[in-house]
């Protein structure tokens, strides 16, 4: 007997509550989750002053202070940032499209209607 053809995840005796959800349900709870984690990035930036370029790691630290779980801003950055309207700034001379900085890889962003800078320019701006 093939028991995934039984399961019906609207049936009232289901007792997991999340499989019962409507698809307004699902798209209402995405939205509240994406609107704390676009809140966080954006008290960031707040804080750096609006900047038209941002270190990801940097970026992440602070933003940690506003939200409870570090590892859901990690994995939500980029959407995010695009939402708040940044892109990220690739280096097109490295294989892995980021910028290289005090030993590591980083990621940049910055805002769509800023200038896309070279390695030095960019070094000045965010201070390497």
């Amino acid at each position: 007997m093939n028991r995934s053809k039984m399961f019906d995840p609207f049936d009232p005796n289901n007792r997991d509550k999340r499989k019962r959800r409507t698809k307004a349900q699902i798209a209402a709870d995405t939205a509240a989750w994406n609107a704390r984690i676009d809140d966080a990035f954006r008290i960031a930036l707040e804080e750096l002053n609006d900047p038209n370029y941002a270190q990801g790691d940097f970026l992440l630290e602070v933003a940690a202070q506003h939200h409870d779980n570090y590892y859901a801003l990690r994995r939500n950055i980029t959407p995010a940032m695009e939402r708040l309207g940044y892109v990220i700034l690739s280096n097109d001379k490295s294989s892995d499209k980021r910028w290289k900085a005090f030993g590591k890889s980083l990621t940049v962003y910055r805002k769509v209607d800023a200038p896309v800078l070279e390695r030095d320019a960019l070094a000045v701006e965010l201070e390497w």
